[in-house]
């Protein structure tokens, strides 16, 4: 059911735009009852986060490079390249599209990226690297990365490279 409804959610998405699919018309489009979508995720938004988180980790899974800063480098360019690309939904839309969504249904459903980001720390220290903490990363690399697209600012690979330097910098000083 979850592929079917994901599948039917983003040809619609592709047609219509985010702001403008529900429930009843993925529901149509993959055959199944209405019903069976609220009971599972609640409104459009929730099922609509769910399909681009788990779209985000299968296409850009966390790195694993052998040290922290090739994994945080290359998931920084990763990013960039996401923002700057024009793929018909990508994460980052389907995020601004559910500003509406609670905090708490938003939490759980990031809770998988979540969890990938803290592997990817743990096995920072693992090997003996200083690694910050995940709420580092998000207000020293990713934040800055959305906030600059949201702003229309340019994104490269020179300015997450930079990113990360400063944040890696900034967690040892």
């Amino acid at each position: 059911m979850k592929a079917k409804a994901f599948e039917a959610a983003r040809a619609l998405a592709v047609e219509r735009s985010l702001h403008n699919v529900t429930m009843p018309e993925i529901a149509k489009r993959a055959g199944i009852a209405p019903t069976s979508l609220y009971r599972r995720w609640g409104d459009v938004g929730s099922l609509l986060m769910e399909m681009a988180v788990e779209r985000l980790n299968e296409t850009f899974p966390l790195p694993d490079e052998g040290t922290l800063v090739a994994d945080l480098t290359l998931w920084a360019r990763r990013i960039t390249a996401g923002l700057n690309a024009d793929i018909e939904v990508n994460f980052f839309r389907v995020l601004l599209a559910t500003t509406a969504m609670s905090s708490e249904t938003r939490h759980q459903v990031l809770a998988p990226r979540l969890e990938q980001l803290n592997a990817m720390l743990a096995r920072a220290k693992m090997r003996g690297e200083a690694a910050p903490e995940a709420d580092g990363v998000i207000d020293h690399l990713i934040a800055p990365l959305y906030m600059r697209s949201v702003l229309g600012m340019p994104l490269d690979e020179q300015y997450a490279d930079k990113l990360v330097r400063t944040l890696l910098k900034t967690m040892t000083a």
